[in-house]
């Protein structure tokens, strides 16, 4: 129903934003991500999705579209709510959540609080052929220098293994800031017990 809101910051709570739309205070659930980068009085542009139930109706809202779509996607898993995928939101940046799903990575999806060991196996078992690789391991998604991890990812699927290979090898790297030929090395090993 609304594709985004962009007013004035009014107020910024616990789990949500007031903002102010021409006089009206549209309360905005969202994510600790949006909430640590929201400043009060500041004009704000706000991705929304609203959730309807039965008894209640939610409007959710993030400040990127790769948040958003994230949260969207998180709620088309059975057993997993709008509650939940926020919480994943809380927990982890969109990319770092689509990096977790590409790698199979259910030890970390369980971080999130109310994602146990048999919700993350949904999440990865459902998601992750819907996961778009590129854009999960873009350099924003890594805490270091994107150029390195590029290099690498390059340097592997030069040797013959798949993109999405080598990004589930860089993304178990446990150095990922070293020199460029030890990181390589690092994932040829991860790679051979892949």
């Amino acid at each position: 129903m609304y594709e985004y809101l962009r007013g004035i910051l009014d107020s910024i709570q616990e789990d949500y934003l007031v903002i102010d739309v021409n006089g009206v205070g549209y309360k905005v659930s969202t994510s600790q991500n949006t909430i640590r980068n929201a400043k009060a009085d500041a004009a704000v542009k706000i991705f929304t999705q609203l959730i309807v139930k039965e008894d209640d109706m939610v409007l959710y809202g993030f400040d990127t579209k790769d948040e958003l779509n994230m949260f969207k996607l998180l709620n088309t898993v059975s057993g997993v709510g709008p509650k939940a995928a926020v919480g994943l939101l809380n927990q982890f940046k969109a990319q770092e959540i689509a990096l977790a799903i590409i790698s199979k990575d259910g030890a970390r999806l369980t971080r999130a609080q109310g994602i146990g060991k048999k919700t993350a196996e949904r999440i990865i078992l459902e998601l992750r052929d819907k996961i778009n690789t590129e854009s999960a391991i873009a350099p924003q998604s890594i805490d270091n220098d994107s150029s390195e991890i590029t290099q690498v990812i390059e340097a592997l699927t030069s040797l013959g293994y798949a993109y999405s290979e080598a990004a589930q090898a860089v993304s178990k790297l446990k150095n990922a800031a070293g020199p460029i030929d030890a990181m390589i090395k690092e994932a040829l090993k991860i790679l051979a017990v892949m």
